[in-house]
């Protein structure tokens, strides 16, 4: 029953336990998203990009290194990035092609020439 203070049973000047000043708990795990990514990952992202628009002979070899050893950190754990980690590998892989397709292609047209 509660009396004109409002508070239920007559009691007045109690709080309920958890009452102010001490909040509601996170749960366990709470703020802890996943890991940020690590360096290796960014960079072999960035220099799979960087590859594939100004120099495609050297930038798409060092994506694609970076990559495998940063998706190799990710999978253990020590650290994120796995998807940045993965799209260098790809874009290393591209790049890698595309120096190729050109180095052959200007192969032939040399050869052609003669």
């Amino acid at each position: 029953m509660a009396d004109q203070s409002g508070i239920a049973g007559g009691a007045t000047g109690t709080q309920a336990p958890g009452g102010p000043g001490y909040g509601v708990q996170p749960p366990a795990g709470y703020g802890y998203g996943a890991a940020l990514p690590s360096g290796k990952a960014t960079a072999s992202m960035v220099l799979g990009i960087l590859g594939l628009v100004l120099i495609p002979i050297i930038l798409p070899i060092i994506a694609l290194c970076l990559g495998i050893s940063a998706r190799r950190m990710a999978d253990r754990g020590e650290g994120g990035g796995r998807g940045q980690a993965v799209a260098g590998i790809v874009m290393g892989w591209v790049g890698i092609a595309f120096a190729l397709l050109g180095v052959t292609v200007a192969t032939v047209q040399g050869i052609s020439a003669m």
